[in-house]
């Protein structure tokens, strides 16, 4: 099955996303993590990604479409969780340009809804590991403060969930996201979770989802 997250930043798709992948076995592709890995790896992609990650922009299209393309053909046939893109319609006509020649297609795309407030709350208080990328927050917390249960790295504030940052990722995410909930809910893709829970309560409405009783 493959399956897109869609929802404003700090709704937790990427820990859903994980936790879809454990259960599920659907791999987690996540265009946030991949950027990342360039940045920090000082690629070519990753000096042009970095500073406008920083400043909470949207990375270039033709960017973000040379990562993906290279990704998601790998697990098209055997299922993937598709977190941070599309992000936009212009994502969205390459995604399904990669498909046209993998000959696969989307099987479900999961809106996770959460209010602004809550949102703000959890991305000033969210923290990653810059190793193995996995989050913590007021949910999920580390068993030890400050450090990943998985490789004890320091967990990092990353620099797009700084509060100054935190109010342009909202807006950018309004101006693109009505148009591309429209564009699959055409296709009846669409299926609606309540993200003001905690990440159990979520899941389980993403597992019934999944399994064929979501909305």
């Amino acid at each position: 099955m493959n399956i897109i997250l869609i929802g404003p930043p700090g709704t937790g798709k990427g820990t859903m996303a994980k936790m879809i992948e454990e259960e599920f076995g659907y791999k987690h592709i996540s265009a946030g993590d991949l950027l990342r890995d360039e940045v920090k790896k000082k690629s070519s992609l990753g000096k042009q990604a970095g500073p406008i990650m920083k400043a909470g922009k949207l990375v270039d299209d033709r960017l973000v479409a040379q990562i993906i393309s290279s990704n998601v053909p790998k697990y098209a046939k055997t299922g993937f969780v598709l977190d941070g893109f599309p992000r936009n319609m212009k994502q969205a006509r390459i995604l399904e340009g990669i498909f046209k020649k993998t000959k696969t297609g989307i099987d479900a795309v999961l809106l996770i809804e959460t209010n602004d407030r809550k949102i703000v709350e959890r991305l000033s208080s969210r923290r990653q590991c810059p190793k193995c990328h996995t989050i913590y927050g007021l949910n999920i917390p580390p068993k030890n403060d400050g450090k990943c249960d998985n490789d004890n790295a320091a967990l990092v504030l990353r620099d797009d969930d700084k509060a100054e940052v935190i109010t342009k990722r909202l807006e950018l995410y309004r101006q693109s996201a009505g148009e591309l909930v429209e564009f699959y809910s055409k296709k009846m893709l669409v299926k609606k979770i309540d993200g003001n829970m905690g990440p159990e309560k979520v899941f389980l409405q993403i597992k019934k989802a999944i399994l064929g009783g979501g909305n």
